[in-house]
């Protein structure tokens, strides 16, 4: 072998290699949904990465402030940068110097598969804005806000391991440290220490030398709580095993597992989870720590249709599951899970088909009365609602929610938010943007309305106002916590405004008695029946075609008499010309025999007469319908019956 061609060999290792490293990962940039959260807030701040545009979209607080924008937008550090994540410490309050955090990894479009600075694989850092004025200084200047003074710092690469499918950061509340977890490391990233950057490879942190594909995680200040996929043994029909982690965040050690296990015969245990090796949207999670109360922790997993409530305990070490609730044959209860405050809970609710094909629908459910270790089995509220529509601006498909913590932030799979800010009692956050005070823009916010009449809000929270109880009112002439009792005399029905007397009110049933389906409801067989029926009563003798035939028939027999009795009465000569006269009036009707026998003539007028009534019968038949607009069906023996048919769950209450 020459020399050139070791060279070229060589080459082609070395291409072969950063080709494995890095440019196998071709991330859709416009999936707000992919690889983590595009979104993260805060009483202070809320920011937003765009993959296409690679801009930060950063929005100050007061988020309902309306005289001037207090937004901006920054470009990306390096247009290489793929931002899987954004990261704010919820309780991170500084309105001087605020910062956010962002993880990601580097997408290159040449063969070196690094940023312009010469770095590759993933990285961490932080944008702090080194202004050195405060928002509020801008808002009582009335001057506008810009992003120049945002800045990068401390940003680390982890670029001895290939490229990450799973990568998720959790920030520390109050935005000291970020610990940051993959499937072939972890690490801890404290921007404000000596030492920024603590790293663990993966096998020294995931038990057993196994391998973990995280796909959520939330902090406190002394744990983190992770949630992702346990591989397993490639004969194994289950590939994977769903499994929440409790981890020290000293040092990254696991103190705690939960692995989840389906019920016998449950549609969940035919799941394979055959394909989460790579990302999918089917398979992802959603972890929340109750930033009042961390020992309580909900996990979201959207392919089971089940939100878990797990309990930390024994100071932190032990992680217990003490709910879950499962909502129906579908999936994509979970799809993102948050608390709001300490009894406070908000769960996205995607409902998919069950091979996740079918988007069907997205809503938000809300729950104010979390107090204990039970996940209540239906919502106190559902966005969205009357008093807080979709705006006209965000998609319904909705991918994904984050608290500031008491506010609600909420992104649509086209990068549309909605924050939904919270309300004290008596008020309610309207999202209905015909309403609102400024014009529409993104993200869209909330604006503050008091509760209408017939309604209440008796705490703060982004919910809606409730109907007034049965029994009670309200004007809505003022902000409502609560809604008076009304008199014992007074008629209150629910969400009422105004009592009145009950001697005012008249009672009117609205029941409508439907008859019953008769036996025979093909309308063949019911005109057969009516025809040749005589009955019981005097009203079937009068309706019935049968009869009246029998008395033409009585008619004709006493006229066949009469023509008989002719040859005692009457001389041959005179008879003869009367019986001519009585043939000729018959053959002249005959319809049977053509005016041929006058015998036929007879028959004719019988069927004349039966067809006939079978017409009336059929025409009056016919507008005995709708049932409910109709009387009795005197044309019939039967007065009860109508031209339909019942069945039991058609039927009204007032069934006869």
């Amino acid at each position: 072998m020459t020399s050139s061609q070791i060279m070229y060999l060589l080459f082609l290792i070395i291409l072969l290699h950063d080709e494995k490293v890095i440019g196998t990962f071709s991330p859709d940039t416009s999936d707000y949904d992919a690889y983590g959260s595009k979104i993260a807030a805060n009483d202070v701040l809320f920011v937003q990465a765009y993959g296409v545009g690679k801009t930060f979209l950063v929005q100050f607080a007061p988020y309902n402030y309306t005289f001037d924008s207090l937004q901006c937008s920054i470009n990306y550090d390096d247009t290489t940068h793929y931002v899987y994540s954004v990261g704010i410490g919820q309780k991170q309050n500084t309105t001087l110097n605020p910062y956010f955090y962002f993880s990601g990894e580097i997408v290159s479009n040449d063969w070196s598969g690094t940023d312009t600075s010469g770095k590759n694989g993933t990285f961490i850092g932080i944008w702090i804005n080194q202004d050195s004025k405060t928002v509020q200084q801008y808002i009582l200047g009335r001057q506008s806000l810009s992003c120049d003074y945002f800045k990068v710092n401390h940003l680390e690469f982890i670029s001895s391991y290939e490229h990450q499918e799973f990568f998720v950061i959790a920030v520390e509340p109050y935005g000291q440290y970020v610990i940051g977890l993959a499937t072939d490391f972890g690490f801890i990233y404290r921007p404000f220490s000596n030492i920024t950057m603590t790293t663990k490879v993966g096998n020294d942190i995931w038990p057993n030398n196994s391998t973990f594909y995280p796909c959520a995680a939330d902090a406190s200040e002394t744990f983190t709580v992770v949630a992702g996929f346990v591989e397993n043994s490639a004969r194994s029909r289950v590939r994977a095993t769903p499994t929440v982690y409790l981890i020290w965040n000293t040092n990254l050690t696991i103190l705690s597992t939960w692995s989840y296990s389906a019920t016998n015969n449950s549609w969940q245990s035919r799941l394979t989870y055959s394909s989460v090796n790579s990302w999918s949207s089917q398979y992802t999670m959603s972890v929340k720590i109750n930033s009042d109360d961390s020992t309580r922790v909900l996990v979201g997993m959207p392919f089971l249709n089940t939100v878990f409530l797990f309990i930390v305990s024994n100071h932190g070490e032990s992680l217990i599951l003490a709910s879950s609730f499962e909502n129906g044959q579908a999936v994509g209860y979970g799809k993102s899970v948050t608390w709001l405050t300490n009894s406070q809970a908000a769960i996205l609710v995607s409902t998919y088909s069950l091979n996740y094909l079918t988007w069907y629908s997205s809503k938000i459910y809300l729950y104010t009365s979390l107090n204990d270790t039970i996940v209540p089995s239906s919502p106190s509220a559902v966005f969205p609602n009357a008093q807080q529509p979709l705006p006209s601006t965000i998609n319904s498909k909705l991918i994904r929610i984050v608290s500031t913590p008491a506010s609600l932030a909420i992104l649509d799979n086209n990068g549309g938010v909605v924050l939904i800010l919270t309300e004290t009692s008596g008020y309610y956050a309207s999202t209905d943007i015909s309403n609102s005070p400024v014009a529409a823009a993104m993200p869209v916010v909330s604006h503050s309305i008091k509760c209408i009449g017939g309604t209440y809000k008796s705490d703060t929270g982004v919910h809606p106002c409730i109907l007034c109880p049965s029994g009670s009112r309200n004007l809505g002439t003022i902000a409502s916590i609560s809604c008076m009792t009304c008199s014992l005399t007074s008629f209150c029905p629910l969400g009422a405004v105004y009592e009145i007397n009950s001697t005012l009110l008249i009672s009117i049933s609205q029941a409508y008695a439907y008859p019953r389906s008769p036996d025979m409801d093909v309308f063949e067989d019911i005109l057969l029946n009516n025809m040749f029926s005589l009955g019981s009563t005097s009203h079937c003798l009068i309706v019935s075609p049968i009869f009246w035939t029998l008395i033409l028939l009585t008619i004709f027999f006493i006229l066949f008499l009469g023509m008989a009795s002719l040859y005692w009465w009457f001389p041959p000569e005179k008879r003869d010309q009367l019986l001519t006269i009585i043939k000729n009036i018959f053959q002249r009707t005959d319809l049977v025999g053509e005016g041929e026998l006058w015998i036929g003539g007879l028959a004719s007028i019988a069927i004349v007469l039966i067809t006939a009534m079978a017409y009336a019968f059929a025409i009056s038949y016919l507008n005995q319908y709708p049932s409910e607009k109709v009387g009795p069906s005197t044309f019939a023996c039967d007065t009860t019956i109508r031209n339909a048919k019942f069945q039991s769950n058609l039927q009204a209450l007032a069934v006869p």
